[in-house]
């Protein structure tokens, strides 16, 4: 080979070797996106937010801004109120997430980012375009997410993670009517078992009273009828279920009845009650050690004991809450069912044995010395 050869393959090599640095550089570089370091979306945006989809777990959740009502409803729960604390969280961490950085445009590597069966979250004004909508991929172990904008095939990483509860239950607000335990000036307990008492007072700092007839030598607990207040003043359910459902239907028959009295003229029937536990006696045989058999008497639970649900009436028939005992039921802890009385007993106690006077000593006066 001549040396003149011996140039051009030099030549040839140096090029490949440049050609081969560039489309490493090039391969290895950030992938760019003008929006990198920036907002999932623009938190002023968000205020012409009418409604909020979010699928997650199969469920799909639906948050609706009534302005009839001046409320946020969720849809899939007959449109009853939502907690304001959710949505504002949920508002926030979208607000508040800021894209990383670009991590691919290949279909391929997207596919491995866990975007498909993931959760969705959309943000629609008023005229039904979305404000942002966006699906999340897999979680990292440094606390970020994969995330993709609707309609298009880049895949960013953002600088946090997610959190959507699927449970509807968990997106309501939990107390459908609101007031203080020192608002009730009155209340009439009628219990299950045929009890009732009605009791009043002038205001919070004053005796609960009475114009019953209450046994002899006993009078009113005042911590047992205050204790009445407090409980329904602050009455949350947990759980929601079909308000015709047997279980529901069993409660409402089997339940006390509070009638509160508030001091703004406003007033609201309370019953709550459970299914109550069924038991039948049966003969059962049985066999000791010595192969001997007997016959005895055992109770068996035919029908457990169901879960504690609430109603309301309100004698305002324009409240809300009459519209919501219409759409569903609402059960509670079986604590606010047990901690309230179930019998006259519990709401009096021993009036006071009476303190005997003890009479003045008689102080005879001396009689004055003559002088």
């Amino acid at each position: 080979m001549n040396i003149k050869h011996l140039y051009i393959s030099a030549g040839v090599l140096a090029v490949l070797a440049i050609i081969t640095s560039i489309l490493t550089r090039t391969s290895s570089a950030p992938l760019l996106d003008e929006r990198v370091g920036s907002n999932v979306v623009d938190p002023a945006n968000l205020r012409d937010t009418a409604k909020i989809v979010v699928e997650t777990d199969g469920e799909k959740i639906t948050l609706v801004n009534d302005e009839e009502k001046k409320a946020w409803v969720l849809e899939e729960k007959h449109s009853l109120p939502t907690s304001y604390n959710r949505i504002s969280q949920l508002a926030r961490n979208v607000s508040e997430a800021k894209l990383q950085r670009l991590v691919s445009e290949n279909p391929d590597r997207i596919a491995t980012l866990g975007f498909e069966g993931g959760d969705r979250i959309q943000f629609i004004d008023k005229l039904d375009n979305d404000i942002v909508a966006f699906g999340l991929g897999k979680e990292t172990e440094n606390g970020r997410q994969f995330l993709r904008f609707n309609g298009e095939e880049k895949a960013f990483l953002v600088n946090t993670t997610f959190y959507i509860d699927s449970n509807l239950d968990s997106w309501l607000e939990k107390k459908l009517v609101t007031f203080e335990a020192s608002d009730v000036t009155a209340i009439t307990a009628t219990m299950q078992n045929g009890d009732k008492l009605s009791a009043t007072r002038d205001n919070a700092d004053s005796d609960w009273t009475t114009d019953d007839s209450l046994p002899e030598k006993k009078i009113l607990n005042q911590s047992s009828v205050g204790q009445i207040a407090s409980k329904f003043a602050g009455l949350s359910f947990t759980a929601t279920a079909d308000k015709d459902g047997p279980n529901v239907v069993a409660a409402r028959e089997n339940s006390h009845q509070f009638d509160l009295q508030l001091n703004n003229g406003k007033s609201y029937q309370f019953k709550i009650g459970r299914q109550p536990e069924v038991k039948i006696e049966k003969e059962v045989e049985k066999e000791d050690e010595n192969g001997e058999k007997t016959t005895e008497m055992e109770e068996e639970v035919v029908t457990p004991e169901g879960p504690v649900y609430f109603f309301i009436s309100p004698s305002d028939a324009s409240d809300p809450v009459n519209e919501y005992m219409s759409r569903s039921a609402f059960e509670v802890s079986s604590y606010q069912f047990t901690s309230l009385p179930e019998s006259l007993d519990a709401l009096i106690s021993d009036a006071p044995e009476p303190v005997e006077e003890t009479p003045a000593p008689l102080v005879v006066p001396r009689a004055e010395e003559s002088p």
